[in-house]
C-alpha cells in the first residue's frame, strides 16, 4: 500500500511547470502538477474525465476557451476529449486525477529500422509530442536506443513513460506513452540529435 507525502513533492522551477507522477495504473493515473506564477499549462486534451485539485495556489482552467477559476481547496471535473489549458496567477500546486477504461485495441507503431539515424530522435519526438494525455505508440527498433530514452527523459521530464514489450536481442519493441501534459517549453528536435544534445549518441 505506497503513501506518498505531497508536501515533499512541491517544488517549482522558473523554466517550466514540473509534474510528478504520484501514481501510475492502466485506467487511474495520479499526477501532481507545481506551476510557477505566470506559467501555463499547454492546450491538450485527456481521453477520460479528469479531476483537479488544487492544494494551493491560484489558477484559471480553460475548456474550450470557457474560463474557470480555482483557488486552493477547490475541485473542478474537465471531461475527456475537450481541449483545455492552464494558467497560474500565483505559484500553483495541482493534484490531478485521471480515471477510466484506457484499453486500446490496437496501437500505432512507429518503426525506425530503415530510417536514416539523424532523423530518428526527431520522429520520435514528433510523434510524441503528437500524443494526448494517455496516449500511446510502439517503438521498433534493431538496438536497445538507450540514448533516446535519456534524451526524452530530459527534454520532456515527467511526460514519458517507457516500457519494453520485446528486448532484443535482435528486435526491440517500446511502448512510449504520455503520463502529463506538456509543460509549455518544449524544444522541437529538427538537427541531428548530437548537436542538440551532446554527449548522447543516435538511437
Amino acid at each position: 500500500m505506497p503513501k506518498h507525502n505531497l508536501r515533499e513533492l512541491i517544488e517549482y522551477d522558473d523554466r517550466n511547470s514540473i509534474p510528478k507522477v504520484v501514481v501510475n495504473q492502466p485506467g487511474y493515473r495520479v499526477v501532481l502538477l507545481n506551476i510557477r506564477e505566470g506559467q501555463h499549462i499547454p492546450e491538450h486534451t485527456t481521453k477520460e474525465m479528469v479531476t483537479v485539485y488544487a492544494i494551493r495556489g491560484h489558477i484559471t482552467f480553460y475548456e474550450d476557451n470557457v474560463p474557470v477559476v480555482l483557488r486552493a481547496g477547490e475541485v473542478l471535473c474537465l471531461d475527456g476529449g475537450i481541449p483545455h489549458r492552464a494558467e497560474a496567477h500565483e505559484d500553483s500546486s495541482l493534484l490531478v486525477i485521471a480515471a477510466g477504461n484506457n484499453a486500446s485495441s490496437e496501437i500505432e507503431q512507429l518503426d525506425l529500422r530503415r530510417v536514416p539515424h539523424p532523423q530518428r530522435h526527431p520522429m520520435v519526438f514528433a510523434k510524441f509530442d503528437a500524443l494526448a494525455m494517455d496516449e500511446a505508440f510502439e517503438l521498433i527498433n534493431d538496438h536497445d536506443p538507450v540514448p533516446l530514452n535519456r534524451q526524452l527523459d530530459m527534454m520532456r521530464p515527467g511526460q514519458v513513460e517507457w516500457r519494453y514489450i520485446t528486448r532484443g536481442p535482435e528486435i526491440f519493441h517500446i511502448q512510449i506513452r504520455r503520463i502529463a501534459p506538456p509543460s509549455g517549453s518544449e524544444v522541437s528536435l529538427t538537427a541531428r540529435p548530437e548537436t542538440q544534445l551532446q554527449g548522447i549518441r543516435s538511437a
